[in-house]
């Protein structure tokens, strides 16, 4: 039993986007323990947070081109999605795809290498995930519309056929269908809570003036970040049988 859950953490690790979310909670849990960087202890976790951003930062300077791949793969969202969905896919296809190279040039431009001003190529890019964020909350409410109207017709169908008294397995079906349902519901809930939880630490980073830009403690933005993070690696956890 123990092999086995090792074993899930060092799959985790293995891989590129595991090991960047892990990298992301325990820096959110830095930023916590950090707060607002007075006592030297505070100042030791803000170094943490500094040195675990920059880390990521530079590994996401090579994540163009499989954003590029995978947002070709899916036709920038277009493929296989409900006709309600594909304006919001293809905005948050293009979105995901312009954050890095306005990233890159934000790094550039911070580390002098390449001249100009970095700020506003950091608020661009903050601007840009929070749009994209916003974008996610929006589609996932939409999914669960469609899913409760799903969920509605399902109902609807196995009363049917219990006034009928249709087959067993008609039965199972609309059980097995309306148990997918639930988890792909639970699922876009967990997302939800994720993209808000991120959402509030992005608008949190703009300039003051905009709703609780300049408002919230590091310790808050922590929180927020934690708890994203933490979602995030639950809805990617390895299954039991991809970790054998």
């Amino acid at each position: 039993m123990l092999i086995k859950e090792i074993a899930k953490i060092v799959s985790v690790l293995e891989s590129y986007r595991g090991r960047d979310r892990v990298i992301r909670l325990v820096t959110y849990g830095a930023m916590f323990m950090g707060g607002p960087g007075k006592t030297p202890s505070q100042i030791k976790w803000k170094t943490i947070v500094t040195e675990l951003n920059a880390c990521r930062t530079i590994l996401r300077l090579f994540d163009d081109l499989p954003m590029l791949l995978y947002n070709l793969s899916t036709g920038f969202g277009l493929k296989g999605t409900k006709p309600q969905l594909k304006p919001l896919e293809l905005l948050s296809s293009i979105l995901n795809q312009l954050f890095y190279p306005v990233e890159h040039i934000a790094w550039l431009r911070q580390k002098g290498i390449q001249s100009g001003q970095h700020v506003l190529y950091l608020l661009l890019g903050v601007a840009i995930w929070a749009l994209s964020l916003f974008t996610e909350l929006v589609k996932s409410i939409i999914k669960l519309r469609i899913m409760a109207t799903q969920a509605k017709t399902l109902i609807k169908q196995q009363q049917l056929d219990k006034d009928r008294s249709g087959s067993s397995s008609q039965n199972t079906q609309i059980k097995e269908n309306l148990k997918k349902l639930s988890h792909e519901k639970q699922d876009v809930i967990l997302g939800m809570v994720q993209s808000a939880c991120d959402l509030t630490n992005a608008i949190s980073w703009f300039p003051p003036g905009f709703l609780w830009s300049q408002k919230l403690p590091a310790s808050a933005n922590g929180v927020f970040g934690t708890i994203a993070s933490v979602i995030m690696l639950y809805r990617n956890w390895p299954m039991a049988s991809s970790a054998s």
